[in-house]
């Protein structure tokens, strides 16, 4: 559940709608800022206050101007927030397309979602605040086929079966029982998981939140 947001956006116009999104989602507080200086030094505040947020949605690239900023980009934000509140979760809104920074988001920064700016991006960003309020990473559909093309991998019934049985919330050590009765082999914990390994290295996850978030997005779950 999500209680208190922040949003990082140099362009008014961008700030309001992304607040907009937010509240209409029942989210009681979002505050915006223009400045990453000041975005870090909300999140240090209301951390040490013992209020802190839930949720920072940053853009990626902000414009210089005659105010001097020791924090540069969104990049920068995420890096510096994670260090004081490791466990904050993270939204990049931003007009990147490059498949290989987008992908690094993920793979360095560890953001729990992405949206690109654009024609449907209010529908998008409503979709990955939702997402992450239930705890999983949200990335469209349209750039995770680019990043990990579902073709790059072939599901099987035995992956679709343990897949939607973590989807569903059953715990790994739960699901080999589950495959007995279901009459389903391999059924045991370490092959399912040396199964569920190969595929998250095939599709370049870490994650197996990120694994499930990605198929059900292709409707493979």
């Amino acid at each position: 559940m999500l209680e208190k947001v922040l949003v990082a956006e140099d362009h008014q116009n961008s700030s309001k709608a992304v607040t907009k999104i937010i509240e209409e989602l029942a989210i009681p507080l979002c505050h915006y800022v223009y400045y990453c200086d000041d975005a870090f030094t909300r999140l240090k505040n209301e951390l040490n206050s013992g209020r802190p947020y839930d949720l920072l949605v940053t853009d990626i690239s902000f414009i210089e101007d005659h105010r001097t900023q020791q924090l540069k980009s969104g990049v920068e934000l995420i890096i510096a927030a994670r260090e004081i509140q490791p466990q904050l979760k993270v939204i990049i809104f931003s007009g990147e397309d490059r498949t290989a920074k987008i992908q690094s988001y993920f793979k360095d920064l560890k953001v729990d979602g992405y949206v690109q700016k654009g024609r449907t991006d209010a529908i998008e960003l409503e979709k990955a605040v939702e997402a992450v309020a239930k705890g999983q990473v949200y990335m469209p559909p349209g750039i995770r086929e680019k990043i990990n093309p579902s073709h790059s991998h072939q599901f099987t019934n035995y992956d679709v079966t343990v897949l939607s049985l973590l989807a569903e919330g059953k715990k790994l050590q739960e699901i080999p029982d589950l495959l007995v009765k279901l009459n389903i082999s391999p059924s045991g914990k370490s092959s399912m998981e040396k199964r569920l390994n190969h595929i998250k290295t095939v599709l370049d996850f870490n994650k197996n939140e990120q694994l499930i978030a990605f198929c059900k997005d292709m409707g493979i779950i």
